[in-house]
């Protein structure tokens, strides 16, 4: 096939009839009084109505489907919304809490937002200590960087292509660590916490109704994401298999999953909640077993597949997660990095091996060529993989980044797994220097960082800390707020920054301010140096003291651009 014909867009078959089943936004009534925004955007919400007020169980991904939600949601009823239960920390589930209430009905104590006690200390970390790098590595792996249709993103694959808008967040102000049995407007509500895609996950049980709202611990209708191409903490197979053996012990008439369709039907239930935890146990058991035969996690990926009644289960196809992801995950999640060959432990840097590489292959001309010809043959992924050292010698080698660029493209529209897909094509506009506008940096959404506890926000500094500048420096700076009265310090020592929850009794300086002002600065707004010149920030100390404390740290929109895929 002529390499000019094997990148015309195409979607594989089975993700475009998967995606076929998200194209129209509804509401979804079960039992008469529990409604599910469905297909609004890529997960869903649910709609509880009582006798004198509702429930809300997770928000959206923000405004942009929140809002259109919320409007649905009052054609229904006009009762109140009196709590929303927060089912864990992913954006899509947080981000669209204030198109259904207000921050000051919330202040004010006429809602209650709940959720497990960890939730808010994983949103400051993927969102805080961790943002740079997800949000480069995010966009990937949903197509943020593409438009939706066959040239691009076809979705997630486990609802409607996302829609965002601003994002919100409320922290909540009712928390549990297991289990929590409360009755709100006349609904009796278990809310259990079950480790499963997240460690703070939790699913709202109606006893009355036997209805199961499962939030993600079931994904919807795709293998288990077991592990994330963004960069997620390890998701422990087995335990997530154990939590679904919570949720079948519920023996549910009804399963809401907030990613797909609602589930009727106890043996229907029971057939969906026993083919995931299946599945994840079977690619949990076999990826140890060939662990423990000495295999690495590549040879996993070939060793390790599905069952014939799994891998056709149409609740189990390979849109969302895949074997092959998931098993390297178990091997790192058990092993670690190391895959035994003693190579691995002190490599030459990627640019002298690829410059040798090259060398012995021929030279730079000679891999093109045979990636080109690779092209040709219809292997795609060998193309890339050959092309991939002409890159790494040279990374501003457009030539080379091409080759690979169209390997990238012509595998990825032949990808049933969406994450696959996405992450190629992006990858392929980067070799291309196509990629556009791309988020870095520790700043915070102003929606969500005037709610986020204020030591959460501080802590953040630690992590951006320019090690070498300050090998020589001791600053300990003091932080209090004049009207939620707080207070904490940073210390930095000889390249580190240490978070004191509690203030020493004697800092070099210490600032004090209104609250408003640092969920303004955790947003990009001014910093302390202006808030001192404008009045706002109250010094005591030396000016100095507090410019030398915060030239240590790498400034908060992000110091450099990198790179995923040009290396």
């Amino acid at each position: 096939m002529p390499a000019k014909d094997v990148t015309e867009p195409g979607v594989h078959p089975d993700l475009a009839a998967q995606m076929a089943l998200y194209e129209v936004p509804r509401i979804i009534t079960t039992r008469g009084h529990i409604h599910t925004a469905h297909c609004y955007t890529g997960s869903n919400c649910t709609l509880i109505v009582g006798t004198d007020g509702c429930v809300l169980v997770d928000t959206l991904s923000g405004e942009l489907p929140g809002d259109e939600a919320a409007a649905a949601f009052r054609q229904i009823t006009d009762l109140p919304i009196r709590a929303v239960i927060v089912t864990h920390f992913h954006g899509d589930h947080v981000s669209g809490i204030f198109s259904f209430v207000s921050e000051e009905d919330i202040r004010a104590g006429k809602v209650e937002v709940i959720a497990q006690s960890e939730l808010t200390d994983n949103l400051l970390r993927d969102e805080g200590i961790l943002a740079p790098i997800r949000r480069r590595r995010g966009p990937y792996q949903f197509g943020g960087h593409l438009e939706f249709g066959e040239a691009g993103s076809f979705g997630s694959a486990i609802g409607a292509p996302p829609r965002r808008g601003k994002a919100g967040f409320a922290n909540p102000t009712r928390t549990f660590e297991d289990r929590l049995e409360v009755e709100i407007a006349g609904i009796r509500l278990h809310i259990v916490h079950v480790p499963s895609e997240t460690d703070d996950q939790s699913v709202v049980w109606l006893p009355d109704e036997r209805v199961l709202i499962s939030a993600d611990a079931i994904q919807g209708m795709t293998f288990p994401n077991v592990y994330a191409l963004r960069g997620t903490q390890y998701r422990n197979p087995m335990l997530w298999a154990k939590g679904i053996d919570r949720l079948r012990a519920f023996e549910a008439e009804i399963l809401i999953p907030h990613h797909g369709p609602t589930v009727e039907g106890a043996d229907a239930v029971e057939d969906v909640l026993t083919a995931h935890r299946d599945a994840i146990q079977y690619l949990h058991d076999q990826a140890v077993r060939w662990i423990n035969k000495g295999c690495t996690w590549d040879e996993l990926a070939e060793k390790v597949t599905m069952p014939p009644h799994l891998a056709s289960h149409p609740w189990l196809g390979e849109f969302y997660g895949s074997y092959k992801h998931s098993v390297r995950s178990v091997y790192a999640g058990y092993v670690g990095w190391f895959q035994g060959d003693a190579v691995e432990l002190d490599p030459l840097p990627w640019r002298e091996r690829a410059e040798r590489y090259v060398r012995a292959m021929g030279g730079r001309d000679a891999v093109l060529a045979e990636a080109r010809k690779a092209i040709e043959d219809g292997e795609f992924q060998w193309a890339a993989d050959i092309a991939t050292w002409a890159v790494r010698v040279d990374d501003a080698d457009m030539e080379a980044r091409g080759v690979k660029a169209t390997a990238l493209r012509a595998w990825a529209y032949r990808q049933k797994t969406s994450t696959w897909r996405n992450w190629g094509l992006c990858q392929a506009l980067e070799l291309e220097d196509r990629l556009g506008e791309q988020r870095g940096g520790h700043r915070i959404q102003p929606n969500r960082a005037r709610n986020y506890p204020m030591g959460g926000l501080l802590e953040l500094l630690t992590v951006r800390l320019r090690a070498e500048d300050c090998m020589d420096t001791r600053i300990t700076l003091g932080f209090a707020t004049t009207d939620t009265q707080e207070s904490f310090a940073l210390e930095i020592r000889r390249g580190i920054c240490q978070f004191h929850e509690t203030p020493p009794e004697s800092c070099d300086a210490s600032l004090t301010f209104p609250r408003r002002f640092l969920s303004a600065w955790a947003g990009g707004g001014p910093g302390f140096e202006e808030g001192i010149e404008s009045g706002e920030v109250c010094l005591e100390g030396d000016r100095a003291t507090v410019v030398e404390f915060f030239s240590k740290f790498e400034p908060a929109g992000g110091s450099a651009d990198f790179a995923l895929g040009v290396r």
